[in-house]
């Protein structure tokens, strides 16, 4: 009986250690299997605590301010002050973004679009009112400081955890961990570039300002004078359009004889026609007189 009961208590001790074993052995596949996994996630959960740790934009910090200024100008000359304006630009270091000239009414007008550093639009927007005399003028400023650093503490958080990744990524042990991992690396590196992109623009624009110029020939000032260009330049135009308009009327002569040309042969069978219709009459009208006379 002793025998016996001894026998089952070993044989239950026996069971136990296996089972024991078998747990443990169990758990720790599913450690080393889970491992990329909860990398993964804790890399990806990791961003928000240091996004709110990172709270923006710092007090203190630099305001981003886009620059954005409208005038429309009457000058004497278009072109000339398209010129003018060129040279000034290079002063400030800026530039013509797009300039568009086209004739309305026979008066030139013209549509730029300048890109002045903001440190010298305060400067720059007198010396272009200088050059004639201001019919509108707007001046605005979009605060874009939140976007910016918003979009800056992102980006380096993304960074953060692209380097995470990257650590996960040498210590994965099978193909399908690695594939994951570099599935979230691709990820945010698009990200990333987006970020980084988005960044350019905002500095782009804070950094220069957009001043939309538009030009205009003058018709009339309030004091009912009109601004005329010199009287050599008002000569010289005036003999252009008298020989213009003599070269005109002749080179309208030429087309209507040619056009007419085609038709010579009968217009000159109907003038031939006609004459020796006239004569017969002449001459029917001379014998009858003639008879009529004797």
């Amino acid at each position: 009986m002793k025998k016996t009961l001894l026998l089952t208590l070993v044989l239950l001790l026996a069971l136990a250690m296996g089972g024991c074993g078998g747990t443990t052995n169990d758990n720790a596949s599913m450690e080393v299997a889970g491992e990329a996994d909860y990398g993964v996630q804790s890399a990806s959960d990791s961003v928000e605590k240091e996004r709110s740790e990172d709270g923006g934009a710092d007090e203190g910090t630099a305001q981003k301010i886009i620059r954005t200024v409208t005038l429309s100008i009457i000058v004497p000359d278009v072109e000339k002050t398209v010129t003018e304006i060129e040279a000034m630009l290079k002063k400030v270091n800026g530039y013509v973004q797009d300039a568009n000239l086209w004739q309305s009414d026979n008066n030139l007008q013209g549509h730029l679009t300048l890109r002045v550093p903001s440190s010298e639009v305060d400067g720059f927007i007198p010396r272009l009112e200088s050059l004639g005399r201001v019919e509108r003028k707007n001046v605005s400023g979009q605060d874009v400081t939140e976007e910016y650093y918003d979009v800056e503490a992102r980006k380096n958080n993304l960074k953060k955890q692209e380097a995470r990744y990257l650590e996960l990524l040498d210590k994965a042990n099978t193909v399908k961990e690695m594939l994951e991992i570099e599935s979230e690396l691709a990820r945010v590196r698009g990200e990333i570039e987006s970020m980084e992109a988005r960044l350019k623009v905002l500095d782009n624009r804070v950094d220069l300002a957009t001043i939309t110029l538009e030009l205009q020939a003058p018709k009339s000032l309030s004091t009912g004078e009109i601004l005329r260009e010199p009287f050599g330049e008002r000569i010289q135009t005036g003999w252009q359009r008298g020989i213009n308009g003599m070269m005109n009327f002749v080179q309208d002569l030429v087309v209507l004889f040619v056009i007419l040309l085609p038709y010579t042969p009968m217009l000159a069978l109907l003038g031939y026609t006609v004459y020796r219709v006239r004569k017969s009459r002449r001459l029917f009208k001379n014998r009858n007189g003639d008879q009529d006379g004797n």
